[in-house]
């Protein structure tokens, strides 16, 4: 099985989300290690907001009836 993989240039709106997400998962960290407790509160809440967005994302694949699905291709492998 091969899998290919290339690198593309983010659009500018991307890559400003990309660093904002590090940043909010900088400060995220430190408070983290800082006050434990409200570290488990925060694990709780985030993982209350994905299991949220899981099930409407689950929903509308239902409701619509069609999901991407990824898959690699299978090369057939040359010798050389």
């Amino acid at each position: 099985m091969e899998v290919e993989a290339k690198t593309v240039k983010l659009p500018n709106w991307a890559r400003g989300l990309a660093v904002l997400g590090g940043i909010v998962s900088l400060i995220a960290g430190i408070l983290v290690l800082v006050f434990p407790g409200l570290g488990i509160l925060f694990v709780v809440y985030l993982l209350g907001f994905a299991l949220t967005l899981l099930g409407f994302e689950r929903l509308a694949t239902g409701i619509v009836g069609r999901a991407y699905i990824f898959s690699a291709s299978k090369q057939p492998q040359t010798q050389a």
